[in-house]
């Protein structure tokens, strides 16, 4: 089984308050987009995942939940998975959460789906906030630590996204969070329906900004963006930063003088149930590209 992965954006962010578990309660628009990983998922033991980034298995997000997995069905999984990492790792754009999703709705398939939806949602949830919004797709609301979601219909953007060659640390720029970070009052409503009529100056990200204080590489970019008359966001805690629109050539060029990545992509709808389309199961865009995995 060859799927894909895909990464996303927060659109917005907002940070309400701290929570008595240490984490903080959200708000967010996440947006899926078409920046893919690639995972081939083999029907043969013993349980093994690997990367094209070397991440060690016992620190991978989707082994850990596979392992979770496991417990749920009271047997040993004989898969193997290996993904081919795209998406920048620490950027913000939730490889590592698309990842699970992607991989536990994948290996749910091939068992004949013994476990339900919900089932699916707490294992997600147990191994990253994120990665729960990946079982649904398309655009949606998080709230909570973002594991909470609510699927909404937004129209088509464009963006660009740049990666300025850092990862950073959700963990680090969360415990930088004080109050001026805080939005305790927020008009929810209004930040939703602006973003339906493609009224998109509501958004804001004072985690992110955070980031651009923290992490010069993320400050730089966001300078830049300004300084030709862009409108930078950050995606969740960085270091992806991005802008709503397309790429002149001229920018292009400036980018790479800079050493920066950047990625041209385009908003990502979910399938009718309101839950996450197969993005190319054996697609005749993934296989011929990429005929084959490094798997033995």
């Amino acid at each position: 089984m060859e799927l894909l992965s895909p990464a996303k954006l927060n659109l917005g962010l907002w940070l309400l308050g701290k929570r008595q578990d240490n984490y903080h309660e959200i708000f967010t628009i996440f947006q899926a987009i078409n920046l893919f990983d690639r995972i081939e998922i083999l029907e043969k033991g013993p349980l093994r995942v690997e990367t094209s980034k070397g991440i060690p298995q016992e620190e991978n997000l989707v082994y850990k939940a596979l392992r979770l997995m496991e417990r749920a069905l009271g047997t040993d999984l004989e898969v193997q998975v290996y993904i081919e990492k795209v998406i920048p790792i620490g950027g913000g754009l939730g490889g590592g959460s698309s990842n699970v999703a992607t991989v536990l709705m994948g290996v749910n398939k091939l068992l004949g789906e013994p476990l339900s939806f919900e089932e699916l949602k707490a294992i997600a949830s147990a191994v990253s906030s994120d990665a729960v919004f990946f079982l649904y797709g398309g655009s949606a609301v998080g709230t909570g630590r973002g594991e909470k979601i609510q699927p909404i219909d937004l129209p088509k953007f464009k963006f660009v996204v740049i990666y300025p060659g850092v990862a950073v640390s959700t963990k680090k720029i969360y415990s930088l969070v004080g109050e001026k970070q805080l939005t305790p009052n927020l008009d929810r409503d209004k930040i939703i329906d602006c973003l339906v009529r493609g009224e998109l100056e509501v958004l804001e990200n004072r985690l992110g900004e955070l980031c651009a204080e923290e992490v010069p590489q993320v400050g730089e970019v966001v300078r830049f963006l300004r300084s030709v008359g862009k409108r930078p966001l950050v995606s969740g805690s960085g270091s992806c930063v991005f802008f709503v629109g397309e790429l002149e050539e001229d920018l292009r060029r400036a980018c790479q003088l800079r050493g920066w990545q950047v990625y041209e992509v385009e908003s990502l709808g979910c399938s009718s149930t309101g839950r996450a389309p197969d993005f190319g199961s054996g697609g005749s865009w993934f296989e011929s590209r990429h005929p084959s995995f490094p798997l033995p």
